[in-house]
């Protein structure tokens, strides 16, 4: 009996040590889509936990999406376990490209056929950036050029006899061609060809403008996050400089502390929504170019100190001059974090502005709700239609995550997938807008 107890302990020992490393892989496999895009760099404790709060400048300003036109269809992709965009970046940045051409201006009809060029990739920008902005970010000094131009997306093209690379303009459909050497092809294939996410779609070119439709419904898994918070010291040290503290002025208004260091320097913060407004007021020259902008954005991100892994910029409005970043997630952007998305930076001669959240996303965890399918973009244009709006006024669709607090936990949000809908420079749900 003891020879034979001690054959079924063995044998139970072995079982727990196999389910064991079966639930320690898929940890840290399921984790890992969520790290994409870490960089090493600064590490910094929030509530007892280390976070790394630095991310390469050509991460946050890089492409969001990419759409692969094969011979019959349009896909967007996306790879959860790490990001493809910055993989097919570094060959981009390994090739040697050329100074761009421009081929073409105001031509929609080319353009459309260039955006559905059959064995073709499109790296597409979420705002418009310019040539001498990818420049500097790939570290190809060869592409810039004097006037600097407006860019929305990079066409590749994988097969044919001559493989070409092409910059486009949304705005005035211009296309520039880029000579390229040493441009790795077959490591982008097998880049491209590693995805796990794939949903048609079709760009089409309508009002002046270019816009993603999603062709049929889609399946998208809610997530849930656990959230910390940044203490107020944080802050002060980072954006006022000061670690003591002992030059710091404070005022208390309701639920807003203001902390002061001389003039020129001023931290609002509000308890009722974690809202953080700083402002620096010496800071009152606008640079005068796109890639300085973005430099000096970035500048400020890292400042803050919050964590940047997920984070991208969303908008640029060159009008304005400000900045709208957004974290994403599943490789869609967050909306209602707050009014400004992640963090907002404003350029203006009284100063420049950051406003940004206090709230950072920790890790996941797993979400109650199921799948939600969301409809083809024509069901929601015919929705809105149906609903009294002119559909001319639309100014965007896309999809995102809205941002809500647990109704249980206050230290878990919750992130639903939702058609979001921009009319009236506002954006707001499918479903918001029609009840």
């Amino acid at each position: 009996m003891k020879r034979i107890s001690g054959i079924f302990l063995r044998v139970f020992l072995i079982i727990a040590i196999i389910i064991s490393l079966i639930l320690s892989w898929l940890i840290w496999t399921n984790n890992a889509k969520y790290q994409q895009g870490v960089q090493v760099g600064t590490i910094q404790t929030v509530n007892r936990r280390s976070v790394v709060t630095t991310k390469s400048m050509n991460e946050i300003f890089s492409p969001t999406k990419i759409i692969i036109n094969d011979t019959h269809s349009q896909r967007l992709i996306y790879n959860y376990k790490y990001s493809t965009v910055r993989e097919i970046f570094q060959q981009i940045k390994q090739a040697r490209l050329s100074r761009p051409r421009q081929i073409a201006v105001n031509d929609s009809v080319r353009y459309q056929k260039l955006l559905h060029q059959k064995n073709s990739l499109q790296l597409v920008y979420p705002t418009t950036l310019t040539i001498n902005t990818i420049a500097h970010l790939i570290s190809q000094k060869r592409l810039q050029q004097n006037p600097d131009a407006d860019i929305d997306r990079i066409v590749l093209i994988l097969q044919g006899q001559q493989q070409q690379l092409y910059f486009l303009s949304d705005h005035n459909f211009a296309i520039y061609k880029v000579r390229q050497r040493h441009l790795n092809y077959r490591r982008i294939h097998k880049l491209v060809q590693d995805n796990n996410f794939s949903a048609l779609v079709d760009t089409q070119v309508h009002d002046h403008a270019v816009h993603l439709l999603f062709l049929k419904p889609i399946t998208l898994k809610p997530v849930s996050y656990l959230i910390t918070k940044q203490s107020n010291n944080n802050y002060i040290s980072n954006l006022l400089n000061s670690k003591q503290g002992s030059d710091i002025t404070t005022h208390k208004i309701n639920d807003r502390i203001i902390y002061r260091n001389g003039m020129y320097r001023l931290l609002d913060v509000d308890s009722r929504n974690d809202l953080v407004n700083f402002v620096d007021y010496s800071k009152t020259d606008i640079p005068d170019n796109v890639p300085d902008i973005l430099n000096e954005s970035y500048r400020a991100l890292v400042k803050i100190g919050n964590p940047l892994n997920g984070t991208y910029l969303y908008n640029y409005d060159r009008k304005n001059q400000n900045l709208i970043f957004r974290n994403y997630v599943e490789g869609f952007p967050i909306f209602q974090q707050s009014k400004n998305g992640t963090v907002k930076v404003e350029f203006s001669h009284n100063g420049q502005n950051l406003l940004f959240s206090k709230k950072i996303l920790q890790v996941p965890v797993p979400a109650e709700q199921k799948s939600i399918r969301l409809p083809a973009t024509s069901d929601i244009i015919t929705g809105l239609k149906d609903n009294g709006y002119n559909i001319h006024d639309i100014q965007k669709i896309t999809i995102g995550y809205k941002w809500s607090d647990d109704s249980q936990n206050r230290e878990i949000v919750d992130l639903t997938p939702a058609y979001y809908v921009k009319m009236n420079n506002q954006w707001k749900t499918y479903a918001d807008w029609i009840n």
